[in-house]
């Protein structure tokens, strides 16, 4: 069941927020996953007649989204990372950003440090090929690295001694999210309500620039291994050292949990094995403030700040953990295309994660969508463009 609108009305006091394509002003999950998390990677806006602005910043470099799941034979892992969320919106460049960074960085012994990057990189669009760009793809471990794969967007590339398939190009966004039905019960933008009866899916007609990977389990610790994963994205500054300019392991912690914009852009900065320490403690102070506020509104749900802080250190760092080989069943182990993992955070934030003895039926359960039905059965997994 939904809470009232005065228990909504009470969430849009509480901080700032983000869409899938937003940042705006309740710390919950206006930016619906990763789309457009901080200021300078873009906005968005409802009007009362329910209108929707979005203006991007550095969409190229913005991460929508990432997934990790068992691939082909059981014997490899899918890496997908999405970015230039509403790329057919017409709302900036529509490619990968030419020497930029995009990496999968993978941590195989739990100290949130990457042991292995998969750092895949862009050359310009080539007019007398249709505007595709070539890419390359390294596996680096420490300071070695070598090339794993290569190819053109839009089409599947390979390496064949290294057998990881790779793919980069124009891709349908596989994230699902009733976002005016959020945006109008807990901001109280626009007319929609989650609880109408006229849920709608804001990403079912959205393109994101799609890269996936699938390389052997053997690469990143073998089946059975416990890692983590996290995608970054870069560019080099005028100095030559490289800057971090979007980072993502499970889905809306930035968006939900840091209200301010500094603190936004900070999160995205910071490496995942200093999160919990960044800034005095700060991220990990807004994850209890925010699960502690969101939950002390409904006693049915109410978090006592030990509790609060226990599953502050479970979401940080933000590192999407997963064991190699399993099925994946996101946000707590990898991420399939089709896990609703908006209904399970709506749930953690809201006072239903399964803590013993919990009475949490005050918790919102749903946002009342669900998964795309263009998900492909087979690499490159990611839905046809619209």
């Amino acid at each position: 069941m939904v809470r009232p609108r005065r228990f909504l009305t009470s969430l849009a006091a509480l901080g700032a927020t983000a869409t899938v394509l937003t940042v705006g002003a309740a710390p919950f999950l206006a930016s619906a996953s990763d789309h457009l998390d901080a200021p300078n990677l873009g906005a968005i806006s409802v009007s009362a007649s329910d209108q929707l602005s979005v203006s991007k910043a550095n969409g190229p470099l913005d991460i929508a989204d990432g997934y990790v799941f068992r691939g082909r034979d059981g014997n490899h892992t899918v890496l997908t990372m999405t970015v230039n969320p509403a790329v057919n919106l017409g709302i900036g460049p529509s490619t990968f950003q030419a020497g930029a960074r995009y990496t999968f960085n993978v941590d195989r012994d739990g100290d949130a440090k990457p042991g292995v990057r998969y750092v895949v990189t862009f050359g310009k669009p080539v007019a007398a090929r249709g505007g595709a760009q070539h890419y390359e793809v390294d596996r680096a471990v420490g300071d070695a690295s070598s090339e794993v794969a290569e190819g053109w967007t839009g089409a599947v590339g390979r390496s064949d001694d290294s057998d990881v398939r790779a793919f980069a190009g124009l891709r349908s966004d596989p994230f699902f999210f009733d976002l005016l039905g959020f945006l109008g019960s807990v901001k109280g933008e626009g007319t929609r309500r989650l609880d109408d009866g006229k849920q709608s899916d804001f990403f079912a007609h959205l393109d994101v620039l799609g890269i996936v990977l699938e390389v052997p389990n053997s690469q990143i610790g073998g089946n059975g291994r416990h890692i983590g994963v996290w995608d970054t994205t870069s560019v080099r500054g005028s100095d030559g050292r490289w800057i971090q300019m979007d980072q993502f392991g499970r889905p809306a912690i930035n968006t939900v949990f840091n209200a301010t914009a500094a603190d936004k852009e900070a999160f995205n900065a910071t490496v995942p094995s200093a999160q919990r320490t960044a800034l005095g403690g700060r991220f990990r102070t807004n994850v209890i403030s925010t699960l502690e506020a969101f939950s002390a509104l409904d006693t049915e749900g109410a978090y006592t700040p030990a509790q609060a802080a226990g599953l502050a250190d479970v979401l940080l760092p933000d590192v999407m953990t997963y064991t190699v080989g399993s099925v994946a069943a996101g946000p707590l182990n990898g991420r399939n295309l089709s896990d609703d993992v908006i209904d399970a955070e709506l749930n953690i934030v809201t006072g239903g994660y399964p803590f013993a003895g919990r009475n949490a039926t005050g918790a919102i359960p749903t946002d009342g969508v669900g998964p795309h039905a263009d998900y492909l059965a087979s690499f490159p997994y990611l839905g046809l463009p619209h």
